[in-house]
């Protein structure tokens, strides 16, 4: 039997929900060796089978991790190798270095999320090219991985992201229509600026409706401050960090999730809402501009222009059916492309084909 060693983070989040059922669908051909950074408790649990390994570092990146590396792959050697986020060039090195014949990196972040020193960048080009296979979540990570990290296009493989149908564990949960909702980190990248700004359009003509923003980092003051000068203080709530579960209870009950991010590799909240059912608008860019398919599936509004996306809110909130088709039509879309069950099947096939 073949050895497959995968790395990553064993966490109840949605990338962690993935991998760890990827590692139990591949672990049916596999040998399968996790190694982990952080191990907490989850709903998912690892089959029996699999061998779970933790990094002397949270992140591998000293001699002590080389050599816990090094010993592991001379013990098992393994087949297939496959890492993601800060587990890559430890695991790529080591790779390379003593010969294992498939070695994959996952990226699942545009370049203009990197520190853009010269001396970094080519330090990351250096690394990835000593993978076999690059796996990006969108046409639109693959085509700037080729181009800023200067990784040939035939190494790189799209696998978009995916996440569980949470829809069934929402019934009890109701939409209500006063509520809009941002979930992501508190960056300028992500365009929330953006929409404060249409939403204190909104508010003008729908006294009634509320934002609520969960999420934090560098940005909160900015925000509030903006919010402040808006006049809209009172109808946006800042609510920090929430539990997945509570995050998922949020979509459901939003009358529309908005993605207003200026540049996405893909769009993980794209499909977290999508499979809670609720309805979602999203910036015309990036990754997702792949996923929602505009008029049909959610809405698009042009990146930066809070008037666009005021005109989109505007067109939902004055047709409930309207809104209440694209939701479905997303769901379905969701169910059809990125639900975890598809993805799983799809994506370990892939991996034994090589």
């Amino acid at each position: 039997m073949k050895t497959c060693f995968l790395s990553y983070n064993i966490m109840s989040t949605s990338t962690g929900d993935y991998f760890i059922t990827l590692s139990n669908k591949l672990s049916q051909d596999y040998k399968v060796i996790v190694i982990a950074g952080k191990i907490r408790d989850t709903k998912i649990k690892l089959n029996e089978n699999i061998v779970v390994l933790k990094w002397p570092s949270v992140r591998p990146t000293t001699w002590k991790d080389f050599w816990f590396l090094f010993k592991l792959v001379q013990t098992y050697k393994p087949d297939l190798m496959i890492s993601m986020f800060g587990f890559v060039n430890m695991f790529l090195i080591v790779g390379r270095l003593f010969g294992v014949k498939n070695r994959v990196a996952w990226i699942r972040t545009l370049s203009s999320q990197y520190a853009q020193k010269r001396y970094k960048v080519l330090r990351k080009s250096f690394i990835y090219s000593l993978a076999t296979t690059i796996i990006t979540n969108s046409n639109a990570t693959k085509i700037d991985v080729a181009n800023f990290f200067k990784i040939p296009s035939r190494k790189i493989t799209v696998l978009p992201n995916s996440v569980k149908d949470y829809s069934s564990t929402l019934q009890g949960v109701t939409t209500d229509n006063k509520n809009l909702l941002y979930v992501g980190r508190l960056h300028s990248s992500k365009g929330i600026d953006v929409l404060i700004r249409a939403f204190s359009q909104i508010v003008k003509k729908f006294p009634i409706m509320r934002l609520d923003i969960i999420g934090q980092g560098p940005f909160l003051n900015e925000l509030l401050d903006l919010t402040i000068a808006l006049g809209v203080s009172n109808h946006v709530s800042f609510l920090g960090e929430k539990n997945k579960e509570s995050v998922l209870s949020a979509y459901k009950k939003s009358y529309c999730t908005i993605i207003p991010s200026r540049s996405e590799a893909f769009g993980f909240t794209v499909i977290e809402a999508m499979s809670t059912g609720t309805c979602v608008i999203g910036a015309n860019n990036t990754g997702i501009k792949e996923i929602i398919i505009h008029e049909e599936t959610g809405l698009l509004f042009e990146t930066d222009r809070s008037d666009d996306l005021v005109n989109k809110l505007e067109t939902l909130l004055m047709d409930e059916s309207y809104r209440n088709f694209l939701a479905t039509s997303g769901y379905k879309r969701f169910i059809k492309y990125y639900e975890t069950s598809y993805a799983i099947d799809r994506d370990a096939t892939f991996f034994k084909s090589l």
